[in-house]
């Protein structure tokens, strides 16, 4: 019903296009996981899912240093801004970001102030994320071919998000 890929296939499928490497500038010093630096920089900002829109390098580079602003932060975390890296939006206005130890946090910009108070932890690292983001995807398409979806499709939904993390199940940020 629902699956969740592998990393391996979800990397074949980022990458069936790719683009022409373009490497972070070399100031940048941030501790990237392997993953995301070898994707991100072969790859145009992609849509994976509706809620799960990865940037690219550039992308990615340009939405961070934006958000470095101390003016987006509250007083009291200022100090914590060069640990996070933004990687991903959904849209609407809400951010995937990533800490300096490869933890993955969504930020719903009704928060206002951006502080770790106002980061969700799912419990997922960059590789449980992309799990994350083509699991979210089998709904969009089941959604093409169902009228509505049934208990027993969000049960097989949920059970999916609880087996990549609890807490994302727990705090999903998404109505399910």
């Amino acid at each position: 019903m629902f699956t969740i890929l592998s990393i391996r296939n979800i990397k074949e499928k980022l990458l069936t296009n790719k683009q022409s490497i373009r490497n972070f500038p070399k100031s940048v010093s941030f501790p990237f996981p392997e993953l995301y630096k070898d994707i991100v920089t072969q790859i145009k900002t992609i849509e994976i899912s509706s809620e799960c829109i990865v940037f690219d390098s550039v992308k990615s580079f340009n939405e961070t240093k934006e958000f470095s602003n101390p003016d987006y932060w509250s007083e009291n975390t200022k100090e914590t801004i060069e640990s996070f890296w933004f990687f991903a939006q959904n849209g609407q206005g809400d951010f995937w970001l990533f800490d300096n130890k490869n933890k993955v946090y969504f930020y719903d910009h009704n928060q206002e102030e951006m502080s770790i108070q106002n980061f969700t932890d799912l419990g997922l690292n960059f590789e449980k994320w992309l799990q994350f983001a083509y699991l979210n995807k089998q709904p969009d398409e089941v959604y093409e071919t169902e009228d509505e979806i049934t208990e027993v499709l969000k049960a097989a939904y949920k059970q999916r998000l609880e087996e990549i993390s609890g807490l994302l199940l727990e705090k999903h940020p998404f109505e399910i």
